[in-house]
Parts: C-alpha cells; sequence; structure tokens
C-alpha cells in the first residue's frame, strides 16, 4: 500500500508537467511534420476534394473511413468535416454493416445535403417480382430509415429490377411535403423489354401513377430527372424548372397523354438536355399532333430512340429546337428485339425535308455531334439527311448495317469539319467494303470498335 500512495503522489506531480509540456511537444511534431502544420480548415477541404476520388461512389465511401484511420488528429478533424459524409450507398446483398453505416453517415453529415444512392438489381438479373431477393419489405425499411433525413436529400438514385421497390419508394415519397435540396431524382427499372410495341405494363394491378412529394408540391428545385422504366402521376408531377429530363424504356399505356407532356414542357422552357428512349406522349391517332409545337429554345442535347417509326415521325414533328448542337438517333426496336428490324427511311426523309425550310424545327447545319444507333435505312435517304451536316465535329456510328456505312463513306467529304468517326459494333467486313483504302478525308481521327457491352443504366 506504501508503493501505491507513493505513486499516486507521484502522478500528482507528473501530470501537471505533462500538460504544461503538451503545446511544445505538439509544436516541435508540427516542426518535422508539415502535414501537422497545416490549418484545420484546409486539411477538412483537402479530405472533401480526396473523398471526390476517381472510384466514384465506392471512393465517396471508402476514402473517409480510410482518412479518419490515419491518426488521432486526422480523425478529429475528419470527424469534425461533416461534408465528408454525406454520401450513402446501399447494395445488394443488403447487410447490416451497410445500415449501420448509414445511420453513422446521417450522424455524421450533420445535416448537410445528403447524396443517397441504392443499387438493388440482382448480379443473375433476376426480373421476377415474386422471386427477387429485394422485395417492397425490404425497401420499406430503407424508406423508413432515409425518409427522415427528406429536407436534406440533394441526390437520389434507386435502380432495381422490379416494380415493387420502385412503388414503395413512390408510396412513401408521398409524404413528403418539402424536398428544399433536392435536386437530381434517378430512378430505374432496369428492363427496357416494358418499352417492346404492344408490350403491357406489370404487373397490372402497380399500374396506376403515385402523385410523389406532396402531388408535386415538395419539388421545388428540382433540376435533374431521369426516369427509366418508371411513370408517375404525369398530372401532379411537380417538374418544373428542370436542365434535364430523361423519359426511357417505359411501357406505351403508362406515358402521359399529349396534353399532359405539352403542360410538363411548357413548365421547363430551359430544357438543355432531352432523352427520349422508347415512347414520349401517348398520340391519339385521329388527333393533329402537326397543330402542337414544343418549344425548347435552350434545348442543346436531343437523344432520341423509337420503337415504332410512324410514330417518332410523328413525335418528332412537334418539336422546335433551334439551338440543338448534339443529336442521338436510335432505333430501340433493333436492340430489344434484333430480329424484327424496321427500315427508319421515312424518319429521315423526313428531318432532311425540314432542313429544306428557311427555320428548320431540327437544324442539322448547327449540328456538332451526332449519333446514330442500330439504324436501318435506305442510301438516298441517309445520303441526304447526313448531306446537311456541313457544322459537323463528332459523327458516332453504332450497330448499323453496310448500307448506312456505305452511304456515310460518300458523304464524309461533304463534311469538311469532321475531325472524329467512331465507329462501334459494326462488322469488320462491312466497314471494309463500304470503305475503301485512302478513302478518309486527310485529318480525320477514326475510332473503331467491332464489339460493344452495352449498359444503359450505367454501372456503380
Amino acid at each position: 500500500m506504501p508503493l501505491l500512495q507513493e505513486l499516486d503522489s507521484q502522478d500528482v506531480i507528473v501530470s501537471p508537467l505533462t500538460s504544461k509540456r503538451r503545446p511544445q511537444i505538439a509544436f516541435h511534431t508540427r516542426r518535422y511534420s508539415p502535414v501537422q502544420s497545416i490549418p484545420i480548415e484546409l486539411l477538412s477541404e483537402i479530405f472533401i476534394f480526396a473523398s471526390h476520388s476517381p472510384d466514384g461512389i465506392q471512393g465517396a465511401i471508402s476514402q473517409p473511413i480510410t482518412i479518419s484511420h490515419v491518426c488521432n488528429h486526422w480523425r478529429q478533424v475528419s470527424l469534425s468535416t461533416p461534408s465528408l459524409w454525406t454520401t450513402i450507398f446501399l447494395a445488394l446483398p443488403l447487410s447490416k454493416n451497410q445500415l449501420t453505416r448509414t445511420i453513422t453517415w446521417i450522424f455524421r453529415s450533420r445535416n448537410r445535403p445528403l447524396h443517397i444512392h441504392m443499387d438493388f438489381r440482382d448480379p443473375s438479373w433476376n426480373w421476377d417480382e415474386a422471386s427477387h431477393s429485394f422485395g417492397w419489405k425490404a425497401m420499406e425499411n430503407i424508406m423508413r430509415l432515409i425518409l427522415p433525413q427528406a429536407p436534406h436529400w440533394h441526390c437520389i438514385e434507386l435502380l432495381t429490377d422490379t416494380w415493387a421497390p420502385i412503388f414503395t419508394f413512390l408510396s412513401y415519397t408521398a409524404r413528403v411535403k418539402s424536398a428544399p435540396l433536392l435536386q437530381n431524382i434517378r430512378l430505374a427499372r432496369c428492363n427496357e423489354y416494358f418499352a417492346a410495341k404492344g408490350e403491357p405494363f406489370r404487373p397490372a394491378n402497380l399500374a396506376l401513377p403515385v402523385a410523389w412529394f406532396g402531388g408535386g408540391a415538395g419539388l421545388c428545385d428540382l433540376r435533374q430527372l431521369s426516369l427509366s422504366g418508371v411513370h408517375i402521376d404525369w398530372i401532379n408531377s411537380g417538374l418544373r424548372g428542370l436542365k434535364e429530363l430523361e423519359l426511357k424504356y417505359h411501357a406505351q399505356q403508362v406515358m402521359p397523354t399529349l396534353p399532359e407532356f405539352m403542360t410538363i414542357m411548357d413548365a421547363n422552357p430551359g430544357l438543355e438536355r432531352l432523352v427520349i428512349l422508347g415512347w414520349g406522349p401517348k398520340l391519339d391517332p385521329g388527333s393533329q399532333t402537326v397543330l402542337q409545337t414544343i418549344q425548347l429554345p435552350q434545348l442543346r442535347e436531343f437523344e432520341f430512340g423509337f420503337v415504332d417509326v410512324d410514330y417518332a415521325v410523328d413525335l418528332l414533328s412537334m418539336f422546335y429546337v433551334p439551338n440543338l448542337r448534339v443529336l442521338s438517333i436510335e432505333d430501340v426496336a433493333s436492340d430489344i428485339r434484333p430480329s424484327q428490324s424496321q427500315d427508319c427511311s421515312r424518319l429521315f426523309d423526313y428531318i432532311s425535308f425540314v432542313n429544306e425550310t428557311d427555320s428548320p424545327r431540327i437544324p442539322l447545319s448547327s449540328l456538332l455531334s451526332l449519333s446514330l444507333r442500330g439504324i436501318r435505312a435506305g442510301n438516298a435517304s441517309i445520303c441526304q439527311f447526313l448531306g446537311h451536316l456541313c457544322s459537323i465535329e463528332s459523327l458516332s456510328v453504332i450497330g448499323v448495317d453496310a448500307v448506312p456505312l456505305r452511304a456515310l463513306c460518300s458523304t464524309l467529304h461533304a463534311c469538311p469539319t469532321l475531325s472524329t468517326l467512331t465507329l462501334k459494333d459494326v462488322d469488320g467486313a462491312a466497314v471494309a467494303l463500304a470503305f475503301p483504302a485512302n478513302s478518309f478525308p486527310p485529318g480525320l481521327r477514326i475510332v473503331i470498335d467491332t464489339c460493344t457491352d452495352r449498359d444503359d443504366f450505367g454501372d456503380m
């Protein structure tokens, strides 16, 4: 016991001395460690920059963990940097660790704008509603976790194979009266086959649309929206002030009526990028769509994919996009059902015809970039169309047969500004026949890729 008492008395003497020397120790440590001398505010910004790595979402998750485990000083700085913990990522197989991490990240983010990414796609491409490993109950647990943070949502991404999780998400967000920070939504039911002509929406009992975000009133600052195979209550969508809009791979029956679509377009005159793959609005065969005009004066990029050529002409005839610079045209039907190819000549003839006017609705002469995908059309139609591309700089031809390739070869010299030609997913023999030796204009950069692995829904 005397020995313990002596140690206690020594500790009383040593502790104040240690506390007194601690600033001196820290000072000398900073002298020999330049990193320690970096101001906390600057170190915090460095950590945030490091978390936005080329690894994308995975980097945004792993980098903060790595940084916070380097040393005690870095851990204190990282934990006091809320913006370092604003990216939430959930994916299959869903684990308890992911849910715990999500709760921790939400706490550490301290009400900063949240970027929430959810990828519940089955690696084996299971599209069956009944047997899929991620159903509505699992999605309900996720929504209960993230819904209280709706006022802090900045970006929401949800990728699924089936409709049940999407329907659960839409139903829960219907309760959200205000999402003032939400600027980007991407919802994808990753099954493009629903866009096939005559294909009904399934499950049929869940086809009725949901009025998300309090009937759209909760969306006051949305700027980017991508709906792939996902429909909403178009009348109460709250879509206004958008800069980018994507409507992809929907069953035709769940698309908006023409008046509903016109209302949405009128509410978004500042659109800069528009993607329609599959079906746009439902067009009444007896109506005169030519009398309707969709004016998008700020649209610079238009990606247009169609299932039916006649429908494509009727829909395209309504658009007036005088400042378009990037155009992509795709035969979606050829990708969904390759055996059912269709002649797209009428579409190209129409676009060429309107470019003969003084004020073309889709000005080919101003295009800087053009992409043609899965197109089959007559040689004369393609040649006439390409002949209007007097300002084109980049041209991509993807998954086409020999006829468009031959037409392309015969018109290359009529495109003096063309600097890059990309040929992708094309037959090598067809390329050799279409482009004889020395047939390319001098200075043209050519990229040839004879095979492709397409993923319309991106990778995580």
